[in-house]
């Protein structure tokens, strides 16, 4: 029988959490639950991770490393509010795709008492806003996106947006299709946005 490399087995693990949260929620994130969705003993889980927390930090290090790979994708020399529509339509396509990143990121109990799962997603949550505001800081600087509002305002905007409708459609119970209503969100941003 081929072993899986420790590596591979952690992002088995890892997909694994974010399947089970998309499915059942924090309140039934356990290690036992875990174990069985993989199909490997606690015990081998043990031997991977060290605790349940350990798993969900791994997990925010995992989603954020996949979000600025999507980012990373959107090809150079496009207008800032033409990548700031890709970035944004990647985001609620991505999320759609992956829906236990979402409550993984936005949930309060995941990270709540837990000191390092907090900056572990403050980092990740910072990352994004700070890349965001970046963009469209260039747009203001070449005059396409307005500037009688901070960037860090527009950014924080952009993010809410779709944190917004992220939480509609889940509280909805997924019966929409994120990425096609995230399309005609972008008109609506592209308005705010412009100058």
């Amino acid at each position: 029988m081929n072993r899986k490399s420790t590596e591979k087995r952690q992002v088995e693990i890892i997909e694994a959490t974010l399947d089970l949260l998309a499915e059942k929620g924090t309140q039934n994130l356990t290690m036992a639950h875990i174990a069985e969705k993989v199909g490997i003993s606690e015990a081998a889980l043990y031997r991977h991770f060290s605790d349940k927390f350990d798993i969900i930090g791994s997990s925010i290090e995992y989603v954020g490393e996949k979000m600025r790979s999507e980012i990373s994708k959107i090809p150079e020399g496009k207008s800032a509010v033409e990548e700031l529509k890709r970035i944004f339509l990647q985001h609620v396509q991505y999320i759609e795709r992956h829906p236990g990143n979402a409550r993984l990121l936005f949930s309060d109990e995941i990270h709540f008492d837990d000191k390092e799962l907090k900056q572990l997603l403050k980092n990740v949550v910072e990352g994004r806003k700070n890349y965001i505001e970046e963009v469209i800081s260039q747009g203001q600087s070449d005059g396409t996106i307005r500037t009688d509002v901070e960037s860090e305002g527009l950014a924080l905007i952009f993010i809410g947006l779709i944190q917004a409708k992220v939480l509609l459609w889940s509280l909805s119970d997924r019966d929409f299709s994120l990425y096609e209503q995230g399309k005609e969100m972008w008109g609506s941003l592209e308005a705010v946005l412009a100058e």
